[in-house]
């Protein structure tokens, strides 16, 4: 098994889905700051399942196709930086596997030296401790294991083989990569001191350790009960094992319900029942006709027999998910509000009306409040997301595309869209990124803006705001931890400047003050206030008249945002 073949590498991913999803949680918990926008697992499962997406699943096909359509399809659903990354993985096993003349080495050796190259260069600037060296240490092992047993040395799979007996190869480079990713993984608090710090292991790197280890147990035979053994002390939060005697959802996962627009707005729910501890076989009607007149119009319910998919449309959703949840178990909830769904439709259908336009803005952006703000302000169009919900470098490039300008200038709004933006713009030249990291600088930003002045003035202009911008956000904390020598407890309430925890407090508007006493020192500054949806009007007035009765003269302006998570996100120019 010097190369699997194409039929092996696609179960094997499938496999290496199956259970990143089951990590999904955990390594989301990982997240080094104690704030609800741990999204690494998801990002990286999304890039995942976008990647299987375009993935051949005919029998008979090559190994070099089935690692294209995983690279390509890995490089469009990429989400966040750590998708980003995980998409070069995917590029360097398949380049690997269009060329071997010119090197002796077997395909994964290959494969995961191309992957390194790739993913360093995928960041402006490489930091180890982090995945990148996880896929670094997953290389140089298995080159190393390749170049023993290219020079005729024994290389052993474990202390029970003889030493008379030479292995197959192939297998044991997947056990290396293996060991040597959890090996890394474990190391990476020693490299990176925020992480040591923080107590977490990088939540990238476990990411990349799951998906080798599981792949490695699908191409092996092995249980992939190694993989638990191996990373379950570093997990944050445990990890529901018995789930994995379910394995996959029988192709549920890529079942698309269309939903079209209702006369009347509300929400959109969505669940999988798990059935299989239930006394009586569900059927799609019983369930259908089980939740009776008003919502059985608008239900689409699929099942396979073990589980059923749920789709319905509801003012309340409350009714709708209590009665999934006394049939069985419930999974994957979505539960969306279409009212907002649809100010993002009229706001695409506004954008186009700049079809034709030379250049036009379009920004990231998450909240009714924020969204209108920049379609206001001069932005052609939003793309959904921020924090907890990153887009994908497909959809990046929809966009793009939809509002039909020449030259389209995207503004990310958040560290971990800038990836993702910069891998779009690399795939469709229309496409040019100002690298806001915060709606704040991204505000600024727009601001600069002028459609009557070239790209490259406008360019420039955007960019050189973005450091006159001094950005504070406000959240709750979920977990306790001690990060710059303040110690945090769950539900307090944090504040972040520049990205760095500086204040805490017992509601949020305090910590907003907090941070505001060290740095809002005269009139002649100007601060901005969005208020999230988790914050009251009332009490963000009371910050305003406060900051008013200090300093009077000075601008504040309050704007509702209407971000989620985040009670509130500043600027002090």
């Amino acid at each position: 098994m010097e190369s699997p073949s194409g039929d092996e590498l696609r179960k094997a991913f499938v496999a290496a889905t199956d259970y990143l999803e089951r990590y999904r949680d955990a390594i989301n918990s990982l997240n080094v700051f104690p704030v609800p926008d741990g999204d690494t697992g998801t990002n990286m499962l999304l890039t995942m399942r976008s990647a299987l997406e375009r993935c051949p699943n005919t029998p008979h096909s090559s190994a070099k196709d089935v690692l294209s359509g995983l690279a390509e399809g890995a490089f469009w659903g990429a989400r966040g930086n750590s998708g980003v990354i995980l998409s070069q993985l995917f590029r360097g096993l398949s380049d690997a596997s269009k060329d071997t003349q010119d090197d002796p080495n077997p395909w994964l050796v290959r494969g995961l030296r191309l992957a390194t190259e790739a993913a360093y260069k995928s960041v402006v600037k490489p930091v180890e401790g982090t995945m990148l060296s996880v896929i670094k240490a997953s290389s140089y092992e298995t080159a190393w294991m390749a170049e023993q047993h290219l020079s005729g040395k024994q290389v052993h799979s474990g202390p029970d083989e003889k030493a008379d007996q030479a292995p197959e190869l192939a297998p044991n480079l997947w056990e290396t990569a293996f060991d040597a990713a959890v090996e890394a993984l474990y190391a990476t608090p020693s490299q990176l001191p925020i992480l040591r710090e923080a107590g977490v292991v990088d939540a990238g790197g476990m990411g990349v350790t799951v998906i080798l280890g599981a792949a490695f147990c699908s191409l092996t035979g092995r249980d992939p009960k190694l993989v638990d053994q191996a990373i379950q002390s570093c997990c944050v939060e445990p990890v529901d094992i018995k789930a994995s005697q379910h394995g996959e959802l029988k192709g549920l996962n890529s079942i698309f319900l269309d939903t079209g627009l209702g006369d009347d707005w509300g929400y959109c729910i969505q669940y999988v029942i798990d059935a299989t501890d239930s006394e009586s076989t569900l059927s799609a009607e019983t369930v259908r006709d089980g939740l009776g007149p008003e919502l059985s119009g608008s239900a689409v319910v699929i099942s396979d027999g073990q589980y059923l998919k749920l789709h319905v449309h509801a003012s309340d959703p409350g009714p709708a998910l209590s009665y999934g949840a006394s049939l069985g178990s419930l999974d994957r909830i979505s539960v969306e509000n279409m009212s907002i769904q649809n100010s993002h439709f009229v706001a695409g259908h506004r954008a186009n009306t700049n079809n034709g336009a030379r250049l036009t803005v379009v920004a990231v952006v998450q909240g009714k409040g924020l969204a209108n703000l920049f379609l206001d302000s001069g932005g052609s169009g939003v793309i959904d997301g921020g924090q907890t919900m990153n887009p994908s470098v497909g959809q990046i490039v929809e966009k793009a595309a939809a509002i039909g300008a020449a030259d389209v200038i995207l503004l990310p709004n958040n560290s971990n869209v800038l990836a993702a933006a910069n891998q779009a713009a690399a795939q469709d030249p229309r496409l040019h990124v100002v690298p806001s990291v915060s709606v704040p600088q991204g505000v600024a930003a727009l601001l600069a803006f002028n459609p009557e002045e070239t790209l490259e003035h406008n360019l420039e202009a955007m960019s050189v705001v973005l450091d006159t911008v001094t950005s504070l956000e406000v959240t709750q904390a979920v977990r306790d931890t001690s990060l710059g020598g303040k110690s945090v407890n769950a539900g307090q309430y944090i504040g972040l400047l520049q990205g760095e925890i500086k204040a805490t407090g017992e509601t949020p508007e305090g910590a907003l003050m907090a941070i505001f006493n060290g740095i809002v020192t005269s009139a002649d500054q100007i601060v901005t206030i969005f208020r999230g949806i988790d914050a009251t009007p009332g009490a963000s007035q009371y910050v305003q008249a406060e900051l008013v009765d200090r300093f009077p003269g000075i601008q504040v302006d309050l704007i509702d945002g209407g971000q989620p998570h985040y009670h509130y996100l500043a600027s002090v120019e």
